[in-house]
């Protein structure tokens, strides 16, 4: 009796052993046919159906550009997968923008676009004596307004050499300290060398071209201790005043 269940449990043992032999064979084949599947379910499901495709656009960063501007320029694409989506080329259609100075596209997961867009910011307006523009501290010209705004230097900017002209007055503006920036009612220029700031109406200052301009601004800075009408900062090393109050 003891023979025959010796043997009984040894043909068990046996069996056991076959059969976890087969099962480690295949083992591999199983483990790479689930891969294989999940794979393609993978594929399928961000490349190819609609679960993870574009539904919306989120913008953000917009004050001044209207939100639905800036979507319809970026001509997301409604129902593609967001993994085919192009986000380089929508970010440089957002950028054409005039008053965007640049803008961010990422992936919303799961079916979302963001847009982050960063407005251009005026440091002065320029005009020709009826249009008024928004420049800003690049010396783009990125808005034009019916009427001068508030706390922005003008510039009367005329010549053939406007662009040139623009930018060197924007030059000349940053390099203002912000308590003189404010006392700056407008500024003159016919060229890029004949830049003259008026303070109010009577007080001027012949800044000449934009070159040294953070060394023109010490120059006056110091100058400016004594009350006078003119103030000529055209060549730094010689500053001149006129109009000198004794």
């Amino acid at each position: 009796m003891s023979q025959s269940t010796d043997l009984a449990r040894a043909q068990q043992r046996f069996a056991r052993r076959q059969r976890l032999v087969r099962w480690r064979g295949w083992l591999p084949w199983t483990v790479g046919g689930l891969v294989v599947v999940l794979g393609g379910i993978t594929v399928w499901l961000f490349y190819f159906s609609s679960v993870f495709a574009v539904s919306g656009v989120k913008v953000s960063g917009a004050d001044t550009v209207p939100v639905a501007t800036i979507t319809q320029v970026a001509e997301a694409p409604t129902g593609t997968p967001l993994v085919k989506v192009d986000l380089a080329a929508i970010a440089e259609r957002v950028r054409t923008i005039q008053a965007v100075a640049d803008a961010q596209v990422t992936r919303a997961w799961p079916n979302q676009l963001k847009i982050v867009v960063t407005e251009r910011v005026p440091v002065v307006v320029v005009t020709d004596g009826s249009n008024f523009e928004l420049v800003d501290a690049t010396g783009v010209a990125f808005k034009t307004v019916p009427a001068r705004p508030e706390g922005l230097p003008e510039a009367l900017v005329v010549g053939s050499r406007r662009d040139v002209t623009i930018r060197s007055v924007v030059t000349v503006s940053a390099a203002l300290p912000v308590k003189l920036r404010s006392e700056v009612e407008s500024i003159s220029a016919a060229s890029p060398d004949s830049i003259t700031l008026n303070l109010g109406s009577t007080v001027k200052v012949v800044w000449g071209s934009s070159d040294d301009s953070a060394r023109k601004a010490e120059v006056l800075s110091v100058l400016m201790r004594r009350e006078a009408k003119v103030y000529d900062v055209s060549a730094p090393d010689l500053p001149v005043t006129k109009g000198e109050k004794k």
